[in-house]
């Protein structure tokens, strides 16, 4: 399923160009213990960056932490709103059964964010459950998605520890002295 969804976030939301400057926004995070960078990829502003458990692969893993963030995409009038209901609708066509919670409405350093559940009974790529738990934040040009994922249905301590990470996630500036966001946006490529 990365293979559909990392395209049907993009179709969901579309890609816009923007220079290729530090980004001036950016997601801080806490530590991801036991994940190493197993896939990253930046262009035109746009960054993926996927962490999988040491010893695993992108293509088989059992757990993924996925920072994404979509150059432009608010400047350009985009919304967590609209960012979310294609990616609802599009993995509703991918997954057969797909199901997602209500996003739950954030404020994330004064921009809106929404939080979501999402679940998978059966990824057609891989015969597997998969479940995932994200948050996207509309930065001030930018879109911003953390997402942590499960290639089965998760224990509640799995599910306890994707929020948590999840409760971690804010929106960076230089101008923000949080320490996660001290790190500068270099941290999310370690």
């Amino acid at each position: 399923m990365r293979k559909v969804t990392i395209c049907l976030i993009a179709a969901a939301f579309g890609a816009t160009a923007a220079a290729a400057a530090p980004p001036a926004e950016w997601v801080g995070q806490g530590p991801l213990p036991g994940l190493v960078i197993a896939y990253h990829l930046a262009g035109e502003g746009s960054l993926i960056v996927e962490r999988v458990p040491r010893g695993e692969t992108i293509e088989r893993w059992t757990r993924m932490a996925t920072n994404q963030r979509f150059a432009g995409e608010i400047a350009a009038g985009g919304t967590v709103d609209r960012w979310h209901a294609g990616y609802v609708q599009n993995l509703s066509v991918a997954c057969p059964g797909f199901r997602a919670s209500v996003p739950a409405r954030l404020r994330i350093e004064g921009r809106p964010a929404i939080e979501l559940r999402g679940d998978c009974p059966r990824n057609p790529e891989t015969g597997r459950p998969e479940t995932f738990f994200l948050r996207a934040i509309a930065g001030r040009t930018d879109l911003h998605l953390a997402q942590v994922a499960f290639r089965s249905v998760p224990t509640a301590a799995e599910a306890a520890w994707a929020r948590g990470h999840l409760a971690t996630v804010t929106l960076c500036t230089r101008a923000i002295a949080s320490p996660i966001c001290r790190a500068g946006p270099e941290a999310v490529d370690r």
